[in-house]
């Protein structure tokens, strides 16, 4: 095991070695062959295996305890720690990589968001921010959400939709309401805060199998007759980590299972607004089962938290409200003043298009860099699912975050350990696409020089 770390450790320069040692722990405790307890060589032995300074191991070691990742007992030695590895990886998360790619807003357009901000603002009642205020049951803002969400759902109510502060607020609330009446089905690769959400409530869980298109219809027909499955969750457009869009006949066949099974659709839609092909959604397809979730943070506007649930009744829409309730008092009505403001005049849907051409740009130039590499990208979308085969995600990305490229082993968008690996690849944080050519290039040059190394040993 230290033996292949002695190789890599070669190729960094001493400044860098001691968070790849963190990195590397964390991919084999990932992997299992380091589990909870093990104890490790002590920083001594463990600087003459690899051929490293002393103080190099030391203060790996170091960091390891700060992250979680090792525990040290006195007389005893370092170990393994039993909870220090989703700490870790926590620590490490880069939200600049779920920005927007729209780094720059056109003259026209950024003057148009600015004058209706502040127009937004000096029409504002100050009194009201004198005041708690339930979001839940504000008229504006629920008819906004309509706004926003279009032609995405059918028969529009105000009686059916609930503003939250972001699409993962939402999805806490609903895994909140589903897990009471069973287990929730997921498919192999989903948003990565899902996990957070799934440990933290401890929601019971089954992995669908999944082929290129996404969830196999008939494997969740095994799983429903096997188990109580009381909710399917999904992202339907450029999913996220995959980038796949499911095809209109797999959306309908899935929608028929859950139809035969009674089970709850969880549609979580980020991406729906970039989407270009304009495939009926669930909702479309099955309004009485669906929950639609979509909101400004792919398409518009991160900072802003807005988003939306549209429930597939006023009755369980009332349910999923009182339980939004709870988690939280009040929300900011400035923010919804100004969201209100772009949505309604349309310069939020203009930024969105924006930023789908922005996406397209960027995805041209991924596609000329890496011509030839084993990859699945969407031209709506802004981040790459990257085969890696057999090789080490957790190492590959940690050595690409060196270099400044926003890098995602697989591992942390699944519950289950998986033979092949990849990295999600985001083009956007990037402040042009000069600096994002950059960043592909560095990336470029990392793949190469590992799978020249690969090919030498």
């Amino acid at each position: 095991m230290f033996t292949l770390l002695k190789s890599q450790l070669a190729l960094l320069r001493p400044s860098e070695q001691p968070d790849y040692i963190l990195r590397f722990l964390i991919s084999q405790v990932e992997q299992g062959h380091l589990p909870a307890g093990h104890k490790l060589p002590s920083v001594r032995e463990l600087s003459s295996q690899l051929h490293i300074n002393y103080a190099t191991v030391q203060k790996a070691y170091h960091q390891c305890k700060l992250a979680g990742v090792i525990t040290s007992r006195p007389g005893k030695g370092s170990f393994i720690s039993h909870r220090g590895v989703v700490e870790a990886l926590q620590s490490s998360h880069d939200l600049t990589s779920m920005n927007s790619p729209l780094s720059e807003h056109s003259e026209e357009l950024s003057l148009e968001l600015k004058q209706h901000a502040i127009s937004s603002i000096y029409d504002y009642d100050f009194r009201n921010i004198f005041r708690y205020h339930s979001t839940l049951d504000n008229p504006d803002i629920r008819q906004t959400g309509l706004e926003w969400l279009g032609k995405k759902i059918l028969q529009p109510s105000m009686n059916r939709i609930l503003p939250c502060a972001g699409i993962h607020e939402g999805l806490l609330a609903l895994f909140i309401l589903h897990q009471k009446k069973g287990t929730i089905a997921l498919p192999l690769y989903f948003y990565s805060g899902l996990k957070s959400i799934v440990q933290l409530l401890a929601t019971p869980y089954v992995t669908i199998p999944c082929d290129e298109e996404g969830p196999l219809p008939s494997a969740l027909v095994g799983l429903c007759e096997e188990k109580q499955i009381s909710a399917l969750y999904i992202n339907p457009n450029i999913n996220n980590p995959t980038t796949v869009t499911l095809s209109i006949n797999r959306r309908l066949a899935l929608a028929e299972v859950a139809k035969r099974y009674h089970l709850s659709i969880i549609e979580d839609d980020a991406y729906g607004a970039l989407a270009s092909q304009g495939i009926a959604t669930f909702s479309q397809i099955l309004p009485s089962h669906t929950w639609y979730l979509q909101g400004l943070s792919k398409s518009f506007a991160p900072g802003m938290r807005m988003a939306w649930v549209y429930g597939p009744s006023e009755g369980e829409t009332h349910q999923l409200c009182q339980i939004m309730g709870a988690l939280k008092v009040s929300d900011n009505p400035l923010t919804h003043q100004i969201v209100n403001k772009w949505v309604m005049s349309g310069v939020a849907q203009r930024t969105a298009e924006e930023t789908q051409k922005t996406t397209r740009v960027r995805v041209k130039l991924f596609r000329r860099l890496f011509p030839d590499d084993h990859y699945q990208i969407s031209d709506d979308g802004f981040h790459v699912w990257f085969s890696l085969g057999k090789r080490n995600a957790y190492e590959i990305a940690f050595l690409l975050q060196q270099a400044g490229i926003s890098a995602t082993p697989s591992n942390e968008f699944s519950f289950e350990k998986n033979e092949e690996s990849f990295l999600r690849i985001s083009l956007s944080g990037y402040s042009s696409l000069a600096a994002l050519e950059r960043a592909l290039k560095k990336f470029r040059d990392v793949l190469n020089t590992l799978y020249l190394k690969h090919t030498q040993v």
